[in-house]
């Protein structure tokens, strides 16, 4: 490695080390700052609490690295041109792109490690995280149950409290608690006036005592004639108890998982994913489609009895069919087409949500897919903005460059996010959403790498004023001689 080389790629490394620890430090602060409610308080070893901050960082990583390399840029071609060591270079003829060449490498490096880093090390991560910070919200339920918020933590029961009062919070007003524990889903309903809630002293359960209330549950009949008259049973009470068993929340390794998402696996598992989801969504499609053929598909008339229709011939059929039936007949199948109709538009309702839904999940998992590639090339698409930017303003420190790196780094950040919304509604397709924010920024980086590498002047305002001056110097003249 040559002396120039070491020496700029010396240069580039102190500050891009700090400047990332400084963007994961400020990123994690935003991360506790968001959910000190939800871990604070809870009685947990302070071990679980670092391992969670631990695995939040890792995450963080894909976010905090085109920043750090963007600002890093600027402030080193900033510096050698505020130092006119940049200008030196120039006139021992060595050009932009020579200065630039080994930290090209460096960053080349850095954005396939960021790749590799995304596939393998951020899916594990976002796993352990999410199982962390789920398990440490669920340590002690009571905490976590807030105002107007619907609580579903413990398995059967979404409980809303209206407000919280008292010197422990322990006091409720506006209690509504949906018991989802029977087969036959949400029939049971408490709602009450006020109410008081207690951890026992074992901590395995929770109790809430209700006052001034009532219950709803609604009732299935076994007998199908029976349902619809719909019966249920309304109970008003003055006093209960309902005790919530909180074992599960004890059971000590708050680092069991449950089910991986999308944004826990790598390429291949993505890749495999998808082609799951699609034959699935598939065989759901051919299914809806043999349904639909079976219900509506035209049955030859001549299969209905002749004592229901006027015409005794097939030749004499009325092209309004309705005509061709009896009249006491005709109210009967209005009805029952009616109901027919109504029954197969549900159905249709339903099956295109549940498509929809498909769809939409196979979209983020290809979303996904591609932010990993992404997001690893913008390191290099920030690295051609940042550098020739920095040798035009010719200012280092922490001055000037941070404010144009945060600048340049929230209109790629904004970008980035809007356009992966229109990806995840699918109003674009994944690879648009992911990628046209890199392809935007990337020709400006190349135009700012020209300009820079030819001693153009781009921030002079004489430069953009000139022919404004020529086409006033023009009409001044005209105006002279009239």
């Amino acid at each position: 490695m040559k002396t120039l080389d070491r020496f700029v790629l010396k240069s580039y490394l102190r500050p891009f080390i700090i400047t990332f620890l400084v963007m994961i430090l400020f990123l994690l602060m935003q991360f506790v700052w968001k959910y000190i409610d939800d871990l604070a308080g809870r009685g947990v070893e302070w071990y679980y609490i670092a391992e969670l901050l631990f695995y939040t960082s890792a995450t963080l990583v894909p976010m905090a690295l085109p920043l750090a390399v963007l600002l890093s840029s600027v402030m080193v071609l900033g510096t050698l041109g505020e130092n006119n060591e940049l200008a030196a270079m120039k006139s021992s003829g060595i050009s932009l792109m020579r200065v630039m060449r080994p930290l090209l490498v460096f960053v080349s490096i850095l954005a396939v490690s960021a790749f590799l880093f995304a596939n393998y090390v951020i899916p594990v991560a976002n796993l352990k995280s999410a199982t962390l910070r789920r398990n440490i919200t669920n340590k002690k339920p009571a905490l976590s149950i807030r105002e107007g918020v619907f609580y579903s933590g413990i398995d059967g029961y979404s409980i809303k409290i209206g407000k919280k009062m008292g010197p422990n919070q322990n006091l409720l007003k506006e209690v509504l608690i949906y018991d989802h524990t029977q087969k036959n889903g949400n029939t049971k309903v408490i709602v009450a006036d006020s109410g008081k809630m207690q951890v026992t002293s074992d901590e395995q359960f929770l109790e809430i005592t209700l006052y001034d209330g009532h219950s709803y549950e609604d009732l299935i009949p076994k007998k199908s004639k029976d349902r619809d008259n719909r019966p249920f049973v309304r109970s008003n009470f003055e006093e209960s108890l309902i005790r919530f068993n909180l074992s599960v929340f004890q059971a000590g390794d708050l680092r069991k998982s449950g089910r991986k998402e999308f944004d826990m696996l790598n390429v291949k598992q993505l890749e495999v994913a998808v082609d799951s989801l699609n034959k699935s969504l598939a065989e759901v499609r051919d299914e809806f489609s043999e349904q639909m053929v079976k219900r509506l598909a035209y049955d030859d008339l001549k299969d209905i009895p002749k004592e229901d229709t006027v015409f005794v011939s097939q030749k004499e059929w009325n092209n309004n069919l309705l005509l061709n039936f009896e009249e006491r007949m005709r109210s009967r199948i209005l009805q029952n087409s009616l109901r027919i109709a109504n029954s197969y538009r549900a159905y249709y309702s339903n099956a295109n949500a549940m498509q929809s839904w498909r769809k939409t999940i196979i979209t983020r998992h290809v979303l996904e897919w591609q932010k990993k590639f992404s997001v690893s090339f913008a390191v290099i698409v920030l690295f051609f903005v940042g550098a020739p930017l920095g040798a035009i303003i010719r200012k280092g420190g922490m001055g000037m460059p941070v404010v144009v790196s945060v600048f340049i780094f929230i209109v790629y950040h904004v970008t980035s996010f809007s356009f992966e919304k229109l990806g995840r509604f699918m109003y674009w397709s994944p690879f648009q959403a992911m990628w046209t924010a890199n392809f935007i920024l990337l020709p400006i980086g190349l135009w700012l790498t020209y300009k820079s590498a030819t001693d153009s002047v781009i921030f002079n305002a004489e430069v953009y004023l000139k022919p404004f001056q020529k086409m006033g110097d023009f009409f001044k003249k005209l105006f002279n001689k009239s």
